[in-house]
């Protein structure tokens, strides 16, 4: 799952050479966020022609199709299903992309329902990149329209899985070319990070509260619980988290 995550620092000076950034320019003094909730507006890579285009979209995906008129639009997508699902299908074939992040944040759970956050990230502290969909949507009146994106999740791998069953699908920088252009092998790098190549410190509930967003959010702290006492945390079922699916009240409507 993720429903929270990160974009800090020079995160710029980690794309490859080639990316366009051009359609970033309303969005180059982008401040540093550690507190990225749905609904925010964040970058995102795509595909333009043969280019690879950096760009700003919506984090909670609407497809093309829908009707409502205050869309709140889902927030992840399962790689299991992310190639059949009618909201999902037409985008995973045609408009797949990369989210870059820092890191993002899981909730280690317990029985009694006590919780506390866990920061995960990549355990050389690089850049990440998630596997995405995007879409554009108009609104019925055709008063409104913007484009749109959802984080593909895959099975947690073995470190990730105490926390939560799902965790992000993440993207190496050598599979860019294929996730972005290659429809017919894209499912084949829907896979978990491995372990050893992640990590993850209990963090502060200050997360918990999506108006607060500074370095204090991402410091380690002691952790709360026991480790006999977390349990992972299971997704809502179907194919897709909306931004109000959510089993948890401390996060603010998230998963």
């Amino acid at each position: 799952m993720c429903g929270r995550y990160t974009l800090f620092g020079n995160w710029k000076s980690a794309l490859p050479p080639d990316i366009i950034l051009d359609d970033l320019i309303e969005f180059q003094d982008i401040i540093d966020n550690y507190n990225v909730t749905p609904l925010q507006t964040m970058p995102i890579l795509k595909a333009v022609n043969q280019d690879i285009h950096a760009t700003a979209m919506r984090w909670g995906f609407v497809p093309a199709w829908s009707k409502e008129t205050t869309p709140q639009g889902m927030i992840n997508a399962r790689s299991e299903t992310v190639s059949e699902k009618p909201s999902f299908r037409h985008a995973f074939k045609q408009r797949r992309c990369l989210i870059p992040m820092n890191g993002f944040y899981e909730w280690a759970s317990s029985p009694s329902g006590k919780k506390q956050p866990v920061y995960c990230t990549s355990s050389h502290e690089e850049l990440l990149f998630a596997a995405g969909i995007w879409e554009h949507w108009t609104s019925p009146d055709e008063q409104i329209s913007f484009d749109s994106f959802a984080i593909i999740t895959v099975p947690a791998n073995s470190l990730m899985r105490t926390f939560h069953e799902r965790m992000p699908a993440f993207i190496n920088k050598d599979s860019f070319q294929s996730w972005l252009f290659d429809s017919d092998h894209a499912v084949g790098l829907l896979m978990p990070k491995p372990s050893s190549e992640c990590r993850s410190v209990y963090v502060g509930t200050g997360v918990n509260n999506a108006r607060i967003n500074n370095p204090e959010l991402i410091r380690e702290s002691p952790p709360i619980l026991k480790s006999n006492e977390i349990f992972p945390t299971k997704p809502p079922s179907g194919g897709g988290n909306s931004r109000n699916s959510n089993d948890n009240s401390d996060q603010g409507a998230l998963f």
